[in-house]
C-alpha cells in the first residue's frame, strides 16, 4: 500500500489496550478486527465502545485514507450478544450501553463508522454470516467483499427487538429487505451479489486479499477527494431527524416490552419464545 510522509504519528494516537477489538495500520489503510471469535463475534456494549474508539481514530489519522471492517474466526458478526443482554435482564437490570444513567449510555450501541462521524471511506471484508447489528455493520461499509460461504440475516424479530430496518431498507430492494427483516430470511453471498449489496465475491482465502486490493485502489486517489465523496455518501443516505427519532422510540418501546425481556430469556435457554404481543 501506499506510504505517504506525515507529520501524525498514527502508532502513538492509535487506541491501547483493547480486549474485544484487533486494530492495526499498514501504510495508508486501518485493519478492524472484531476479534469474540468464541461467540461468534457477537457484540456488547464494551465492544461497541471500543469499535467507537477505532472510528474516532480512523477519522482524525491523516495517514489513514482507507479502513478495512472484518471479523476474526469463521464469523463477520453475529449480532448482538443476546446472552449478555439476557445476564442484564435476569438481574433487573439495563445493559450499560440502554441505561441513561450509565456513563457507558449510548442507545443501539452506537458501532458504526457513521455514528462518530468518521469520514473515510470503508471496506467491508464479510467473511461469514452477518446479522442483527453485525448486518448493520457490514452494510456501513462503502464497498463489500463477501466470502462465498458468508451469508446475511436479521433476525431482530426473534428476540423481540426492532433494531433500525430503515437502514435495509435504504441499501437494497425493499422486498429483499422486508424478506430479512419480517420474515427472518438469509441471502447467500451469491444473492447478495445478484441484487448489487456487495461488489465482489470470492474464496474465504482470498477475501483479504481481494479487500485489499480494492483498498489500493482507493489508495490511488486523492484522500481529499473521496472523504468528500463520503460525506456526500452519508448525506445521501441520512433519514430525516422524526424518522430516526421514532425508529428509537419504537425500538426502546420493543426492548422494554414483555417480548422485549422475553426474546432473549427464550434463546439463553435455547427453547422457542412464548410471544404476548406486549
Amino acid at each position: 500500500m501506499p506510504d505517504y510522509e506525515t507529520k501524525y504519528d498514527h502508532d502513538t494516537m492509535a487506541p491501547r489496550n483493547l480486549e474485544h477489538i484487533r486494530y492495526e495500520k499498514k501504510g495508508n489503510v486501518a485493519y478492524v478486527t472484531i476479534n469474540r471469535p468464541e461467540v461468534r463475534n457477537a457484540l456488547h456494549t464494551f465492544c461497541y465502545q471500543e469499535l467507537r474508539a477505532c472510528w474516532r481514530d480512523i477519522s482524525i489519522d491523516p495517514s489513514i485514507f482507507v479502513a478495512i471492517l472484518t471479523g476474526a474466526g469463521e464469523a463477520f458478526s453475529a449480532g448482538r450478544d443476546v446472552k449478555f443482554l439476557a445476564k442484564y435482564q435476569a438481574e433487573g437490570k439495563r445493559t450499560p450501553h440502554e441505561d441513561p444513567t450509565n456513563p457507558a449510555f449510548v442507545w443501539g450501541g452506537g458501532a458504526l463508522p457513521s455514528h462518530v462521524p468518521c469520514d473515510k471511506p470503508i471496506i467491508t471484508a464479510i467473511n461469514g454470516l452477518a446479522v442483527g447489528i453485525g448486518l448493520s455493520l457490514a452494510l456501513s461499509g462503502h464497498l463489500r467483499v463477501m466470502a462465498e460461504e458468508a451469508w446475511i440475516s436479521d433476525t431482530h424479530t426473534l428476540v423481540g427487538r426492532l433494531g433500525s430496518p430503515q437502514n435495509l431498507y435504504f441499501a437494497m430492494p425493499r422486498a429483499v429487505a422486508a424478506y430479512l427483516t419480517l420474515a427472518n430470511g438469509r441471502l447467500s453471498a451469491q444473492e447478495c451479489l445478484q441484487y448489487g449489496i456487495v461488489n465482489k465475491v470470492v474464496p474465504r482465502a482470498e477475501l483479504m486479499p481481494a479487500a485489499e486490493q480494492m483498498a489500493e485502489m482507493v489508495c490511488r486517489g486523492s484522500p481529499l477527494a473521496s472523504q468528500a465523496a463520503v460525506k456526500l455518501y452519508r448525506l445521501s443516505t441520512a433519514f430525516p431527524e422524526p424518522l430516526i427519532a421514532y425508529q428509537r422510540a419504537l425500538d426502546k418501546e420493543t426492548a422494554e416490552s414483555e417480548d422485549g425481556a422475553e426474546g432473549p430469556r427464550a434463546f439463553r435457554e435455547k427453547r422457542k419464545p412464548m410471544w404476548k404481543g406486549r
